[in-house]
């Protein structure tokens, strides 16, 4: 009930709260109520998970004060390679579990690259990342041939399509994505850091900790979430790509944009996030239900991220009063001498 009181304190949530029941008010209206039928709230249960999960990974990257522009090549590259090992299993039961624990490894070693990159050679995180996008999807393409990867099995097709008590797998998987992510950023020393090191990066170097190596860490786990998006992605769709849901990335920033983190880094907070997945999905879907085309809801839906991203940068949305404790006490560590790497 305490963090429900403190979410609710918070401005920034709760302007996304208020915007998601006006968005949800207006389509009812539009669409002669057909916005809040059963089939249309679970199908978006389907589609939210995979940009959700997309949009928590480079909320991570951009808290510590990167970005990753590759994780939707990662993701469809740990889904072809787990694939391809799926169908040279023959689709059994133990071939499915191996060929997602390989995809999981793929989503690591990218991020670890990514990582190892940033930290170790000190090149800027959006020119790491823009290069190995095109690492990864040429990758893809190399071992793919250019085709997709298709005709999967039905249990793990179920994956991306199924249900448990109602309530459709990718959307559980979202939770539980959600939640490692709350309990990582808010519960844990590792989280913390992140924020410090988002804050001000030589002072965390300074305060004792070792900002190289939480980089290489985070930008690892950030790959890991890639992968779970890519499988996600293609057990719905029976399809594994390279260049599957491009648009992901842009969509992915805007949504950390909107859902209150901070582009220099330091602030942002999953529950921002998923609402903001959300209040996307509830936009396209209403103008999905008005039969608009795909470039009519493209176009409502970055004209409507722009204008909020516009709101919050005359309204001073992105308060900085966390950045700012965090900042005193890492120079304080430092005056004192404390910390350990």
């Amino acid at each position: 009930m305490k963090q429900l009181q403190d979410l609710m304190k918070d401005k920034k949530i709760f302007r996304l709260l208020i915007i998601g029941v006006l968005i949800i008010i207006i389509m009812s209206i539009l669409t002669n109520g057909r916005f809040l039928y059963i089939k249309n709230l679970s199908s978006m249960l389907f589609l939210i998970p995979e940009l959700g999960i997309l949009s928590l990974g480079i909320m991570i990257a951009m808290i510590v004060g990167g970005i990753d522009l590759s994780l939707v090549s990662i993701a469809n590259l740990s889904a072809i390679l787990a694939t391809k090992f799926i169908l040279y299993m023959n689709g059994s039961p133990i071939g499915i579990v191996l060929g997602i624990l390989l995809g999981l490894l793929i989503g690591a070693i990218c991020g670890f690259i990514n990582g190892f990159l940033i930290s170790r050679i000190n090149v800027h995180p959006i020119l790491v990342t823009l290069g190995t996008f095109q690492l990864f999807q040429g990758i893809g393409v190399v071992i793919t041939k250019g085709y997709a990867v298709t005709n999967l099995p039905q249990a793990f097709i179920h994956i991306g399509n199924g249900s448990i008590l109602n309530i459709p797998i990718p959307f559980i998987v979202l939770l539980m994505v959600w939640a490692f992510v709350a309990f990582l950023l808010n519960k844990t020393g590792f989280g913390q850091s992140l924020y410090l090191i988002g804050t001000n990066y030589k002072a965390s170097k300074l305060s004792g900790l070792n900002s190289d190596q939480i980089l290489n860490i985070t930008y690892t786990i950030v790959g890991i979430i890639g992968a779970i998006a890519g499988i996600i992605m293609v057990a719905r769709t029976n399809s594994a790509k390279s260049d599957y849901g491009l648009s992901y990335t842009l969509q992915s920033i805007l949504i950390c944009m909107l859902g209150g983190v901070n582009w220099s880094g330091g602030v942002g907070k999953s529950i921002g996030i998923i609402i903001s997945v959300f209040i996307l999905q509830f936009l396209s879907s209403g103008f999905s239900l008005m039969r608009y085309s795909n470039f009519f809801k493209d176009f409502t839906s970055g004209a409507f991220l722009l204008f909020i991203l516009i709101f919050y940068h005359y309204m001073g949305i992105y308060d900085e009063n966390k950045s700012k404790k965090l900042l005193k006490k890492m120079n304080n560590t430092a005056t004192d001498g404390g910390g350990t790497k």
